[in-house]
């Protein structure tokens, strides 16, 4: 019988609004097909197996194929779609099964970004996307003695803990000026960049690597002109929106490099939204609640509210999803590092001018043990806060949430400043480093200061 719902892809969007569905309207038949072996789990988890904080890969899956069951989910493992007949309303899988569906929705997540550089193809060069991707990079980490990471976004910088603790020498290169260039500005990713130093990472900023080099397995890497020994490569040079089975249905892919779709979360062919196709997760492209602009937000917690809304839309509820923020954290180590909106460079770049202030307060009342640094960095526009910038071993979590909300209802740093807060010595200041960030805030921008 012929599906209510196909969904290509069984991630964070996807399985999450068949979940909802399955849930709320137990009569639909929903069927997902995944080209992976294992769904249900969790990638962001992969780095902190390796570095011991978590005993196994297998704690990361989070559903068993009994979950499915019992909800009434036909979920497909290791079934890859590839065609879809939009005009016959039908998918075609590796084999040659045809499979027609009512409404389709391509949930294909992302692809990571492979650097065009000679030897990716070596022995000893790894990806982190997949539980197969982390238990072979866990096997080739006993007996290494020396790592290449290339990119410095989270996924790399959250790995070389792991491989420190294990006594390996790690080199982290970033082709852009600082690390986590997306997230930070440079006078805040170089505390980030320092607390690496002192567990014992180079860094290499500024130059991209040309390539790397070995017979067979893995040797060293070229940098900038300069040899690095290495005898593993981990490839974290970022995501990419898995895009090319709706490119080849002819769907419009937007500015940002992802599938393009409406409020509703329909896609688009020829600048129209289709009726009863849609996308959500890593393939799409959303708006800047700032700038108004196209951009794609990889990010866990983004897929996992999409799946709700389109989840509501699938359901035939009319519930349009609002432009996004972005907000995002990484733990490096013990070291948290946050950030939500737009840096000073990125408002630049939309033409907005920043006006910015760095704060550095402890975590708990001065007199209380156990408190850490926490340097904050806000960022308006001139009248309202457009971007945060976090750090620190402790408090950074809730205030990037807070900060998300005081920047999606358009809040002024006098504003935010005036927000009542809760206060214990153990778990605070009397004065909230947000507060007393906003106050100073205010004051530079009465003053025009940038």
């Amino acid at each position: 019988m012929r599906p209510d719902i196909v969904f290509i892809g069984a991630g964070g969007a996807g399985l999450t609004a068949a979940f909802i569905i399955a849930r709320k309207r137990p009569e639909t038949r929903i069927t997902l097909f995944s080209r992976d072996p294992v769904v249900a789990y969790s990638q962001c988890g992969m780095p902190f197996v390796l570095d011991n904080k978590i005993e196994s890969f297998d704690r990361l899956i989070l559903y068993t194929p009994e979950v499915f069951k019992d909800l009434g989910l036909d979920v497909r493992t290791g079934v890859a779609v590839t065609g879809v007949d939009l005009d016959a309303r039908a998918v075609t899988l590796e084999g040659g099964e045809t499979v027609e569906y009512g409404k389709l929705v391509f949930s294909t997540g992302s692809i990571p970004f492979i650097p065009s550089v000679p030897g990716v193809g070596l022995r000893g060069v790894h990806r982190l996307l997949t539980l197969e991707d982390g238990r072979s990079l866990a096997r080739a980490v006993e007996g290494a003695k020396s790592a290449v990471i290339i990119g410095g976004g989270p996924i790399g910088l959250e790995t070389a803990p792991a491989f420190l603790d294990r006594g390996i020498e790690v080199t982290i290169v970033e082709r852009m000026p600082h690390l986590m260039p997306s997230a930070l500005d440079p006078d805040m990713a170089v505390f980030l960049e320092d607390y690496l130093k002192e567990m014992g990472a180079t860094i290499i900023t500024g130059k991209g690597v040309e390539s790397i080099n070995g017979a067979g397995k893995v040797e060293s890497v070229t940098v900038g002109g300069e040899t690095i020994k290495a005898d593993l490569v981990l490839m974290a040079a970022g995501v990419r929106p898995n895009v090319e089975l709706a490119k080849k249905a002819g769907i419009d892919i937007g500015p940002a490099g992802g599938i393009d779709v409406d409020e509703r979360f329909r896609v688009k062919k020829n600048g129209r939204a289709l009726d009863d196709v849609y996308a959500a997760g890593d393939c799409i492209e959303e708006v800047n609640a700032i700038t108004g602009r196209k951009v794609v937000c990889a990010i866990g917690t983004v897929a996992n509210r999409q799946a709700r809304f389109l989840a509501e839309q699938l359901m035939g509820n009319d519930v349009p999803y609002g432009p996004v923020l972005c907000p995002a954290i990484a733990v490096v180590g013990d070291l948290h590092v946050g950030s939500v909106g737009l840096t000073t460079m990125a408002c630049e770049a939309a033409g907005i001018k920043p006006v910015s202030f760095k704060a550095r307060s402890n975590t708990r009342a001065r007199y209380y043990p156990g408190g850490s640094q926490l340097n904050i960095k806000l960022i308006a526009d001139g009248e309202r806060i457009v971007g945060a910038q976090l750090m620190g071993k402790e408090g950074v979590h809730g205030r990037v949430n807070q900060l998300t909300l005081a920047i999606h209802k358009k809040m002024t740093p006098s504003e935010l400043a005036d927000v009542e807060t809760c206060y214990a010595p153990p778990v605070s200041p009397m004065i909230d480093p947000i507060t007393y960030a906003a106050e100073m805030l205010a004051l530079r921008c009465k003053k025009g200061k940038r």
